[in-house]
């Protein structure tokens, strides 16, 4: 009986935690229609990666949306302007798909490691 009131503590605390954060996750169907200002100049091709625009986009970006739930390279599309992409190896199965904007001495790195149309892993750096 004890284990059980353990497992259930312990879930009612993971489910607390979840229910706390206030960012949408990235594959939420939410998300183009609570961030569609963001998306809007992030995906502009008119507005280069290194301009206080995208990255003001960007960090807004990450206050709003978690992209560590990101699984697929199609919300890639959908929240980011392609020409904006760095691709290491494109027509390898597996490769890293990097964001980078820049504005000053200050850049926000998204970086999606994939495996064909999958995300594998998702690393953010901000400085």
């Amino acid at each position: 009986m004890k284990k059980y009131l353990f497992v259930f503590a312990a879930a009612g605390v993971l489910l607390a935690a979840g229910c706390a954060s206030e960012r949408l996750p990235s594959e939420d169907i939410e998300v183009p229609v609570v961030c569609a200002d963001i998306i809007k100049v992030l995906k502009d091709p008119s507005i280069g990666p290194n301009t206080k625009e995208k990255y003001d986009a960007a960090r807004a970006l990450v206050k709003k949306v978690d992209l560590t739930f990101t699984r697929e390279t199609k919300t890639l599309n959908d929240i980011f302007y392609h020409k904006d992409a760095l691709i290491d190896f494109p027509d390898l199965p597996d490769r890293t798909i990097t964001f980078n904007y820049q504005y000053r001495d200050n850049y926000i790195r998204f970086q999606f490691r994939t495996f064909r149309n999958f995300i594998t892993r998702v690393d953010i750096t901000e400085k």
